[in-house]
C-alpha cells in the first residue's frame, strides 16, 4: 500500500492559490454591485453629403432653365408633401423617407421653402411626384432613388451620372430631381449609427 506525501511546501501553495481564488470572486462581486453594467445607445443619422445640379439638361428650351435655389425649392417641396403623407397615414418612416427627411431639414436649415403643389401621390419604389407651376407652366416634378429616376427620366447628364455612381460606390443612398422627363438634379445621403451621449 502506498501513501501520498504533501510537503509542508504544497500545502502553503494550495492555501494560497485558495485564497487568491476568494479574494478575487470577492473583488468581483464587489465591482459588479458598485457599477451597473454600462449598456451603449446608438442612435441613426442620416447626413446629406453632396449635392449635384445641372441647370439647363435641355438646352433648347429656355423654359427648360431652372437656378439652383429654384431647383432645391422644389425638392423640398415634394418632401413636404411625404412628410405630410406619413403623418396622416401614421406609417412608420423607412430608411427612404428618414433620408429625404435629413435633406429636407437640411434644406429648411438652409432658409428654403416649399412652394404650392397639386396631384401629389408617392411610390416606395418609384419615388415622388407633383404637379407644379414652373414659369407659368404646369410642369410635373419628380424625386425618387436613382435607379428607379434613370427609367423614369432622359438620360442623366454626365455631372449627375458622374455624382451618381461616386455616391453608391461610397455606400450613400442618391436620389435624383426630374422635372417634365428631365434630370436636374442629384442629392446623395449616408446612412450610420452615432453613439448616444450619456444623460
Amino acid at each position: 500500500m502506498s501513501t501520498i506525501s504533501i510537503s509542508d511546501t504544497q500545502i502553503q501553495l494550495y492555501l494560497a492559490i485558495g485564497l487568491f481564488t476568494v479574494v478575487l470572486i470577492a473583488l468581483i462581486i464587489i465591482r459588479a454591485k458598485k457599477s451597473p453594467p454600462v449598456i451603449v445607445q446608438y442612435e441613426e443619422v442620416f447626413q446629406v453629403e453632396n449635392e449635384i445640379y445641372e441647370t439647363s439638361p435641355y438646352k433648347k428650351d429656355p423654359d427648360a432653365t431652372f437656378d439652383i435655389p429654384t431647383l432645391r425649392k422644389i425638392t423640398l417641396t415634394l418632401i413636404t408633401g411625404l412628410s405630410e403623407h406619413i403623418a396622416k397615414m401614421a406609417e412608420s418612416p423607412s430608411d427612404q423617407h428618414k433620408s429625404m427627411a435629413a435633406i429636407a431639414e437640411k434644406f429648411e436649415s438652409d432658409g428654403i421653402s416649399p412652394i404650392a403643389y397639386t396631384q401629389w401621390n408617392q411610390s416606395p419604389i418609384q419615388g415622388i411626384a407633383a404637379r407644379i407651376i414652373l414659369n407659368g407652366k404646369s410642369r410635373t416634378a419628380l424625386f425618387g432613388p436613382s435607379v428607379a429616376m434613370a427609367k423614369a427620366s432622359s438620360s442623366f447628364v454626365s455631372e449627375i451620372s458622374a455624382g451618381v455612381e461616386s455616391a453608391h460606390s461610397a455606400g450613400h443612398s442618391v436620389f435624383v430631381l426630374a422635372i417634365d422627363g428631365l434630370a436636374y438634379g442629384a442629392i446623395s445621403v449616408s446612412h450610420g449609427l452615432q453613439e448616444v451621449a450619456a444623460a
